[in-house]
């Protein structure tokens, strides 16, 4: 019996484990108005920027790994620019003033997005492979970004 409940406790950790390694879904809605959710880009590799049009940082960082972003996209990964205006009108406007690569969609339920994302300060970064799940870099010296793309593009 005491085996039994062994059993039944590692089963139930592994399946809460690998449960917190899913990413939160949330809605978001397209320039063009329209809305999805995460679940729809299942089977991408996503590079999600969390980023504001009043976040200096976050138009920063956009410029400064233009080039990096780029090589991202060519090689497969979805660049998931999900802004968190609460204007709409703002969001637009940033994205003819500036040049950013990627898809460009808006955080729909802000205050739960920020939430289930913890989005105390932006910008924030996260890397969701094809399984929907949180993958992570890897703290090497000389790891190569680029190939760690690869190696989830190609699971």
């Amino acid at each position: 019996m005491k085996k039994m409940v062994m059993y039944v406790i590692l089963i139930c950790a592994s399946v809460l484990a690998h449960a917190q390694d899913k990413a939160p879904g949330f809605q978001f809605s397209y320039e063009d108005g329209a809305v999805a959710s995460l679940s729809d880009l299942q089977g991408e590799v996503l590079y999600v920027s969390f980023w504001a049009s009043w976040c200096k940082p976050c138009i920063v960082n956009f410029e400064k790994y233009s080039d990096t972003r780029t090589q991202l996209q060519d090689i497969g990964v979805t660049l998931l620019n999900v802004n968190i205006d609460q204007s709409e009108e703002k969001w637009i406007s940033s994205l003819e003033k500036y040049d950013i690569n990627g898809t460009h969609v808006r955080g729909q339920n802000l205050d739960s997005l920020q939430s289930l994302y913890q989005l105390y300060s932006i910008p924030s970064y996260e890397i969701i492979n094809k399984k929907g799940e949180f993958v992570y870099l890897s703290d090497g010296e000389n790891r190569n970004l680029i190939e760690e793309f690869k190696t989830w593009i190609k699971e």
